[in-house]
């Protein structure tokens, strides 16, 4: 849409009105047209529209109506974004002339502030230029200038140049030191704005000007106001200023010595934020906080208490009464009053204090219980509600902390503060108890006598953290408990109570029998609340508290339940509950039906109840899972069949709706129902359910899948087998699912049940690679080997290759399920002569059925397998799979890896001799050295090691093969394989590792590459075998990062000639394992300087001038590099924006083929995260770094014009 200036010239002659009220409709319809962005200006008229528009709105700024006034500072806002940099430069000339010259700048001030927090970060040369000069001159005097100074630091601060940065900073120095009242505060928080710019010699000179200002002395006001730039500095940048607080911390402590309130306030804000932001830096300086908290804490000059003898009275048991007097009188007195007394604020600072303390160091926690918290428990009776908040929250944080702590005990051990007397010697959890007694009943004062709901509500907190981290509650608990029921009657404190009476009910029935009476009066209470949040959560807690009670005791507690279930089944079916508190109802009623055995006629009610509100389309969800709570108990409780059968065809008629989780929950409580009534079923529930499962079973759904075959199953165990169309459903499924043993489990009960026979036939009808594991199920549940294995022998030996690599995976699985089977196939010749087949997977398959029948039978068929197994054989390769089956099928299970071990030595020899100058047989031998190794590792390491030096290439090929295997497979596998795994695997493989290394210099190019690939898999799986020797393997892999001019040659290809790089794999293995150890290694700080990161930037650098696979792996190395120090890649941006710019300004021809295209989009998605990742790095770095102008060239004229080609 366009606008013309006809239609906005009308809007602006309004301005002009003496009527107030049109120059405000005129601006509101301004800012209409402004905001809207599908509206642009006429190209036409439009700068000399907008000239007028700017024209307008700046009068505006003049009008003498607020309102007006107001609308036209809000115009600029959207207007920014429409106009040029010359008209920007116009409008802040003019609002600068403005601020400058007019007795009230505030609007001007304002405006500019707006003007700069709307306006692009690229135009900050504008900005710069035209406000600094302007605003520098006027800092002294005006608090406006000092906010526009602000708002420009923050958004375009990155923008100022070195020179700009110091002047600034000289300005501000100079405010701190002669201006006054409130210009003083806000030039304390331009400086933090400033600090994030500051170059590392500024901010240093700024700390020695911060520390020489407290040397100096000076009034009471400069000295605050050194304090209040400590912590705004530290709040900017607290990793900078951590270096220097050896310094700044005693000047900050020094300062409260000072007799000036003030002073002091500012000083423990400023340590709080110290202590909270650099807890490492001020660890020396904990015992000091410590004394300072504690001093101030107890600081009230303007009311005459002996803190000492206080301290000690508290813990007199003979002074508990006077104490409570003390209280009450507390709140009684009235006669006391100053409206000048500030000293709250440092009790209250001091309590913050605190509580950072605790909340950054949890390992005082012991020293803390000590000195602290007897301290905090004194200061309850604080006569300044702000401050007794403070100091319960303080202690409420304490108790949180020590609720962290996992361990039961803690060892005895010390830790160095200021004051070396400080210990960590007892475990803060058996210091809690001895406090808790006076806590409760300190909290239960509060919460009788205190008239404001503030200090009860940091009360019920602070007993809830008690309560939670308590293992046993103390007698004077029910002090606290008895006061609940006077507060509940204040509606903002009732969510509290719940609160607390969730974190009660973590506690045994033995702890809280005696206050079940009161508990139980309370949630009934608030269950019956007219508030629906407060009834559905004193609900959900209801259903906690039943859990509590019924569990195994002594105690009656029938009394408690019947009126907890009466208010649940009351909420549950009244017609004016909020659905919120109806589901938490309802949820309570399954929970109790679970745990409690209800009379006959509770029973019926509560499943009626349950039955209606499944019926029901709000309530469906939770009734489910009442239900699943329900089925899942261990309570044997006589439900009427009916009800059983009215459940399970509700839940049936659930699974044909639309909504997907209302189905999965569905199905999950359904089959839980049928495992546990599944007597009770009647044969028409059963037959109506089938017919809903088998369309679900039709949908092809895999979540619905497997509990649908599951309950499946159960139905046939009950109701007898399958029959009809549902059974072809299930047939249908196996070529996809196969695999799944919830389908196995279900084949198998209705073939041992059913007609087997007839399953066979239609498994078999399919295609039976694809159903092998089906039919072999199939044929032992219904034991139709005997009748079936002849027929399936046959079709092994038939003309059909698809048909016999379906019938030897059937007997492969028949002997992988079944130590009997083999017996009956006596001759197994025939497979033996499939190895002559011409069909290279009918081979294979043949193989992997012999080696299954083997592994049952080692003695009679693994003898046979090895002596058949000779260099000249022609069937090598084959008997190798068929012994690699035999193998895997034993060290499975290591009862059974023994039988094998008789024979692993000739097996062993056997494998060595064999010519393996084949890939496809070489890796299977490979694996099957890996695993004899894992097997016996006492006997064949040695011979591993020895063989690691051997001078054949294929011998060294085989082990680089199995020492990769091994590497490859977890501690777990290792474990099983072993048959006698008293070493761990750790020390299996480490003797391999140093030996292996030598491989990586391999003369043979391929067995150079399977070396290092293997240590990829060891920097995956096992990185710490390399820890140790972590340099002399990334020597080893750069040396093969260089590209090898003698390994290029060329090829000749009809008329043209072609480069190729007989390197090109080795080198990106290299590549592939260097990132592989820097993935392993840059999480832990100790290896990241035997990384070698430089030297791997570098390497990664080099490889975006490889290969495109190459370059592929050398972008994410970067990107890895980037996030652990973007500090490694700054001396290659020169070298990467070239790179860059090359790729992403790369023109392709007409005729180029889509493969490249796809690669070099690829390709250019990685250089924009790369970048975007630099860019981010950089700006997040405490310090400003300037980067390269290629670099920046690169990022303003290329990269931010860049639109990646989108993924495929």
């Amino acid at each position: 849409m366009s606008y013309s200036s006809s239609v906005i010239q009308p809007l602006l002659e309004r301005l002009s009105s003496e009527d107030s009220d049109y120059r405000f409709m005129s601006l509101s319809d301004l800012y209409a047209i402004l905001s809207n962005k599908t509206i642009t200006l006429s190209a036409s008229d439009s700068i000399t529209t907008v000239n007028r528009i700017i024209d307008g709105i700046l009068k505006s700024l003049s009008d003498n109506n607020a309102e007006v006034q107001n609308l036209a500072v809000k115009c600029l806002a959207p207007l920014v974004s429409r106009i040029s940099d010359t008209q920007l430069t116009n409008i802040l000339n003019r609002l600068s002339f403005f601020s400058t010259e007019d007795e009230d700048s505030s609007l001007a001030s304002t405006a500019l502030r707006t003007i700069i927090t709307s306006s692009s970060p690229s135009s900050s040369k504008i900005f710069i230029a035209r406000l600094l000069h302007t605003l520098l001159p006027t800092l002294q005097s005006s608090t406006d200038s000092l906010d526009v100074l602000v708002d420009l630091l923050n958004k375009f601060g990155s923008g100022l140049s070195a020179e700009q940065v110091a002047e600034i900073q000289t300005q501000l120095i100079s405010v701190l030191e002669n201006g006054k009242g409130l210009v003083r505060k806000r030039a304390v928080s331009a400086l933090g704005a400033l600090s994030s710019h500051l170059t590392a010699k500024l901010w240093d000179d700024l700390m020695n000007y911060l520390i020489d200002s407290f040397s100096q002395g000076g009034n009471n006001d400069s000295l605050r106001v050194a304090v209040s730039v400590c912590s705004t500095l530290c709040k900017a940048s607290h990793i900078r200023t951590g270096p220097y607080l050896a310094r700044l911390a005693p000047n900050v402590l020094k300062s409260l010595d000072v007799e000036d309130d003030d002073v002091r306030e500012a000083a423990i804000v400023a340590l709080e934020t110290l202590v909270g932001l650099c807890p490492t830096e001020m660890t020396a300086f904990t015992g000091d906080v410590i004394a300072v908290s504690s001093r101030f804490l107890k600081y009230d000059p303007n009311y005459a208490v002996n803190d000492e003898d206080d301290e000690e009275e508290m813990y007199d048991a003979d002074s508990e009464e006077g104490f409570d007097e003390d209280l009450e009188d507390l709140y009684d007195d009235t006669g006391f009053s100053d409206e000048d007394d500030v000293s709250w604020k440092l009790r209250r600072g001091a309590a913050k204090l605190l509580g950072t303390l605790i909340g950054t160091r949890p390992d005082l926690l012991s020293t803390l219980y000590g000195s602290i918290a007897p301290l905090l428990v004194s200061r309850f009776k604080e006569r300044e509600e702000s401050v007794r908040i403070e100091v319960i929250h303080t202690f409420a944080s304490l108790i949180r902390q020590t609720a962290g702590i996992t361990s039961p005990t803690l060892p005895k051990r010390k830790r160095r503060m200021s004051d070396d007397s400080m210990t960590l010697e007892t475990d803060p959890k058996s210091q809690l108890p001895a406090l808790s007694v006076r806590v409760f009943k300190l909290l239960a004062q509060h919460m009788s006598k205190t008239p404001g709901i503030p200090t009860k509500q940091a009360a019920l907190n602070c007993a809830t953290e008690l309560v939670s981290v308590l293992c046993n509650l103390p007698d004077e608990f029910s002090l606290f408990i008895q006061t609940l029921e006077s507060v509940v009657a204040h509606g903002t404190l009732r969510t509290s109570v719940i609160k607390f009476f969730s974190a009660l009910a973590s506690h045994s029935i033995d702890q809280i029998a005696e206050f079940l009476p009161t508990i139980v009066a309370i949630i009934v209470s608030l269950s019956n609340d007219k508030f629906y949040r407060i009834s559905s959560e004193a609900l959900a807690v209801t259903g906690e508290l039943v859990v509590v009670i019924t569990s195994p005791s002594a105690i009656d507690v029938t009394p408690f339940i019947v009126q907890l279930h009466a208010t649940a089944v009351a909420k549950a079916t009244a017609h004016d509950s909020d659905l919120e508190t109806r589901e938490q109802a309802i949820m309570v009623i399954g929970t109790i039906m679970s745990r409690v055995a209800l009379s006959s006629d509770e029973v019926r009610s509560d499943c009626g109840v349950l039955l209606e509100r499944l019926r029901n389309e709000t309530t469906r969800q939770v009734t489910i899972r009442a239900l699943s709570t329900i089925s899942l108990s261990k309570l044997d409780v006589a439900y009427s069949a009916e009800w059983i059968n009215a459940i399970i065809a509700e839940l049936a008629s659930l699974l044909q709706k639309s909504n997907r989780s209302l189905r999965l929950s569905a199905v999950t409580t359904l089959h839980e129902f049928i495992e546990k009534f599944s007597k009770q079923v009647t044969t028409d529930a059963a037959t109506n359910l089938l017919s809903v499962l088998r369309f679900v079973l039709i949908e092809d759904d895999l979540q619905l899948l497997v509990p649908v075959l599951s309950i499946l199953s159960t139905l046939i165990t009950v109701l007898g087998p399958l029959r009809g169309k549902i059974v072809d459903t299930i047939v249908e499924l196996v070529p996809k699912y196969g695999s799944s043993e919830a389908l196995l489990n279900l084949l198998a009960v209705q073939a041992q049940i059913g007609d087997a026979k007839a399953l066979f036939e239609a498994l078999t009808k399919a295609d039976v690679n694809l159903t092998a594991r089906a039919v072999a199920v199939v044929m032992l549940s219904g034991n139709l080997v005997d009748t079936t294995l002849a027929c399936i022998k046959l079709e092994a030996t038939g003309s059909s290759e698809v048909n016999a690599r379906g019938a030897l995976a059937v007997i492969a699985e028949l002997a992988r399920r079944s130590s009997t089977v083999p017996v009956t196939i006596a001759d197994v010749s025939f497979l033996y002569n499939l190895f002559l087949s011409s069909d290279e997977e009918v081979k294979i398959a043949a193989a992997q059925a012999l080696g299954a029948i083997a592994a049952t039978n080692v003695d009679a068929y693994v003898p046979q397998l090895a002596s058949q197994l000779t260099p000249l054989s022609r069937n090598a390769k084959m008997l190798v799979i068929a012994l690699r089956e035999a193998i895997l099928l034993n060290s499975s299970k290591s009862e059974r890896a023994s039988e094998v071990a008789p024979y692993t030595a000739d097996l062993w020899s056997r494998l060595f001799a064999l010519d393996v100058t084949d890939n496809g047989i070489k890796s299977v031998a490979a694996e099957c050295v890996g695993r004899l190794t894992a097997l016996d590792p006492a006997k064949f390491i040695p011979d591993l090691r020895a063989l690691l030096k051997s001078t054949d290439t294929a011998t060294r090929s085989l082990v680089i093969g199995a020492v990769r295997f091994l590497f490859s497979q977890s501690d777990a596998a290792l474990a099983e394989e072993a048959a006698s795994p008293a070493a761990s695997s750790e020390d299996l493989l480490r003797p391999i590792i140093v030996d292996f290394f030598a491989l990586l210099e391999d003369s043979d190019l391929e067995n150079r590459r399977l070396a290092i690939s293997a240590i990829t898999s060891v920097a995956y799986n096992r990185p710490q075998l390399v820890a140790d020797y972590l340099q002399q393997v990334l020597k080893l892999l750069v040396e093969e990062t260089q590209p090898r001019p003698e390994l290029v040659r060329e090829v000749q290809m009809g008329p043209f000639k072609h480069k190729v790089d007989d390197g090109l794999e080795a080198r990106k293995a290299a590549y592939d394992a260097l990132y592989a150890i820097l993935v392993a290694f840059a999480v832990l700080q100790d290896k990241r300087d035997e990384l070698g990161l430089s030297v791997m930037t570098e390497r990664a650098v080099a490889g975006l001038s490889d290969d495109h696979d190459v370059k592929i792996i050398g972008c994410v190395m970067l990107g890895k590099i980037i996030e652990i120090d973007v500090e490694f890649v700054y001396p290659y941006l020169e070298i990467l924006a070239k790179k860059f710019t090359e790729v992403i300004t790369r023109k392709f021809r007409e005729t180029e083929v889509k493969q490249e295209f796809e690669r070099h989009g690829e390709l250019q998605r990685h250089i924009v995260r790369i970048t975007q990742q630099i860019q981010s790095a950089t700006a997040d770095l405490a310090s400003p770094v300037e980067l390269p102008a290629a670099w920046t060239q690169y990022v303003a004229e290329t990269f931010s014009k860049v639109r990646p080609i989108p993924a495929a």
